[in-house]
């Protein structure tokens, strides 16, 4: 009950602020003292107010009953989604999802709901032609949900624990969800909507074509599938099984690049037209990994993930056995394409961890570094000029946590001294701009082409749009 106090005051401070700078300001115009707030129990004033549902805002008439402020039901139902049916004195509401059917009758606290029976605080009541109920009742009865802000939702959130987000063409969000029986891909809509997208886990973290129709995944044998991300269609690409790593797409849509073999010593590319795959290097050399292929095709670069060296002897014998990691760690390489004459080059030399390559649109390579014995306070965002002279750093002053390059952009995650999390866009000079910061620890992210960021805390999901903080679940 507490909480229900809470969200009733919050809903009732901002109606009646509303609606008295609507009355004071109708007063002024017409020459008059503004009129004294009436504090009868229960005399009925029907005035003008305004709420948020579904992240957009409405107005409505609203009037009070004692403390209780009620809604216009038609005009709380046109922003929920709501649909009204007249049988017999009752009225029949039904959601925007067709999941429940409540059924109220004005002067009457008894209601049901999908055949139960439950009673309002306050019965509906009839003023200038319109009927009035209870918002906060009527809400949750019809599967909403009442934020602590007072903002209303037609769609109450999903709670659980979600991961890996991307989006869709539309700018949904789809996460999966990892606290139920079978992992499953849910689709959440920008004013709340929620949908079962997939039940396919071999589809989480899938990676998304450039206008976000498709997402390309491999199975447990290693065939390429295409997923719908309006539909959940699903369908196979291909007939090859051989193992595949680290999907990319082409900037045109028309390939998706990724490591191959068991070992993953090639780079290939299937096209989505024919389903051919085409080896693009082979050069024998293992532990590829996060291809990432210039706008124009015309250059890829990936990490080479260098392991320890064993020795033994000549019977190879288990007590003479030594590792040496003194050359262990990530170098990036590049590599010309449509030249089949063109070798791998080698850009980088230092046995840092590397992480988050980025290949920019001038040319310039971007990544992470990590000092592996701890010593350096931050991990580093770097950058390999396109002409392939010395490495400089592009962020050190706060710890990057990950990066992505979006159409063109270099995008970074980082924490502050402060602890808290931090996006930028870094330009080729090292300048950051803030785009969105806040307080909670981000498990995982990601941006769409407009600038729209979706991310993971406290396994819930969050949508920054335009400066706007919705969070899609709880």
């Amino acid at each position: 009950m507490k909480m229900r106090r809470i969200l009733g005051t919050i809903l009732a401070s901002a109606l009646v602020t509303s609606s008295m700078v609507v009355a004071t300001a109708a007063a002024a115009e017409a020459g008059q003292k503004p009129a004294a707030a009436n504090s009868g129990a229960n005399q009925l004033k029907v005035v003008s107010g305004g709420v948020t549902i579904d992240g957009d805002k409405i107005s409505l008439k609203t009037t009070v009953v004692g403390k209780t402020m009620l809604y216009s039901l038609r005009d709380l139902a046109g922003g929920l989604g709501v649909t009204i049916k007249q049988s017999g004195e009752s009225l029949i509401l039904t959601d925007s999802q067709g999941l429940h059917e409540m059924s109220i009758k004005a002067g009457s606290k008894g209601y049901s709901l999908d055949g139960a029976t439950a009673q309002f605080t306050i019965a509906p009541q009839t003023m200038g032609g319109s009927l009035f109920v209870e918002p906060i009742t009527l809400v949750h009865a019809l599967g909403g949900e009442v934020l602590e802000t007072g903002e209303l939702r037609s769609v109450a959130r999903l709670s659980g624990q979600f991961a890996t987000p991307l989006f869709d063409a539309a700018g949904n969000v789809i996460v999966s969800q990892e606290d139920v029986e079978a992992l499953q891909l849910i689709k959440l809509g920008k004013s709340g909507q929620v949908e079962t997208f997939s039940d396919n886990s071999n589809a989480i973290g899938a990676a998304v074509s450039p206008d976000g129709s498709l997402a390309a995944f491999t199975d447990e044998h290693g065939a390429v599938f295409l997923m719908n991300t309006a539909s959940g269609r699903i369908k196979p690409l291909g007939t090859d099984t051989s193992v595949k790593t680290d999907l990319v797409w082409s900037a045109d849509g028309k390939k998706i690049y990724f490591i191959q073999g068991d070992k993953q010593e090639k780079i290939a590319y299937i096209s989505l037209d024919t389903g051919k795959i085409t080896q693009v290097l082979a050069d024998k050399v293992e532990n590829k990994s996060e291809v990432q292929v210039s706008a124009d095709g015309k250059k890829l670069v990936y990490f080479v993930n260098v392991t320890g060296k064993a020795e033994t002897d000549k019977e190879g014998t288990e007590e003479s056995l030594t590792i040496d990691y003194s050359q262990a760690g990530s170098q990036v390489f590049s590599l010309v394409l449509g030249n089949t004459e063109a070798k791998p080059v080698q850009l980088t030399q230092q046995l840092d961890n590397k992480i988050y390559l980025s290949l920019l649109s001038d040319g310039s390579v971007a990544y992470i570094s990590a000092d592996p014995e701890g010593k350096v306070e931050n991990d580093t965002l770097k950058i390999i000029p396109a002409d392939g002279s010395q490495i400089r750093n592009l962020v050190a002053d706060v710890n990057v946590i990950s990066s992505e390059s979006i159409s063109g952009k270099l995008i970074v995650l980082a924490e502050t001294a402060d602890g808290t999390s931090k996006w930028f866009e870094v330009s080729a000079s090292g300048a950051k701009t803030e785009l969105f910061s806040t307080n909670e620890s981000v498990s995982d992210w990601t941006i769409a082409s407009n600038g729209t960021i979706a991310f993971i805390a406290d396994s819930k999901v969050v949508l920054v749009q335009n400066g706007k903080v919705s969070e899609l679940t709880k």
